[in-house]
């Protein structure tokens, strides 16, 4: 009888270590941000995020559930990826933040600069705010250039709640990485 006891308290204590561990796993992996990982390069968002169908290396999306700052949500903040293939091997990350910052205000009415900085040889940030599709908006905008193509990082949100997220995506934004 205290075999059958012994050998009925082991098989109970080791199935409850494996049912622990595995929701401990399960944990974390659930706490583990999303990650947009292609052949050139990775970054992660928030977990509760949704990349958007149709994500290719070349164009993808990851949009914010809806919130509740301030309110009914009627913009969806989100995190964009873009490469284009740049006209000269040596446009630098630099270059071309300077190039944006002359074009944006064609497509972006009441156009300003909030900061710009170089952040290394070959990567550069503009976050910068104005007025588009009848929203104010502010974007944080990531040049990275490698191989005669910029990758572009852009997180946009509501001017008014901008503040609200900055800290928050800032790690995701920063995450980027080329292979």
């Amino acid at each position: 009888m205290k075999l059958l006891f012994l050998t009925l308290l082991l098989l109970s204590s080791t199935a409850y270590a494996q049912n622990t561990n595995s929701e401990n796993t399960e944990s974390l992996e659930i706490n583990q941000p999303l990650k947009i990982d292609m052949p050139k390069y990775s970054i992660e968002i928030p977990k509760t995020w949704e990349i958007k169908p149709g994500c290719v290396e070349e164009q993808c999306t990851a949009n914010s559930p809806g919130d509740t700052i301030g309110g009914y949500d009627m913009y969806i903040e989100s995190i964009n990826l873009t490469i284009n293939k740049l006209s000269s091997t040596s446009y630098t990350a630099e270059k071309y933040a300077t190039f944006s910052i002359g074009y944006l205000p064609k497509v972006v009415e009441q156009f300003k600069v909030l900061e710009k900085s170089k952040l290394s040889s070959n990567s550069y940030r503009v976050t910068y705010t104005g007025v588009k599709n009848n929203f104010r908006q502010v974007w944080r905008q990531y040049y990275h250039v490698k191989s005669g193509k910029v990758y572009i990082v852009t997180f946009s949100a509501e001017a008014k709640k901008y503040n609200n997220y900055s800290d928050m995506i800032e790690p995701y934004l920063a995450s980027f990485k080329f292979k």
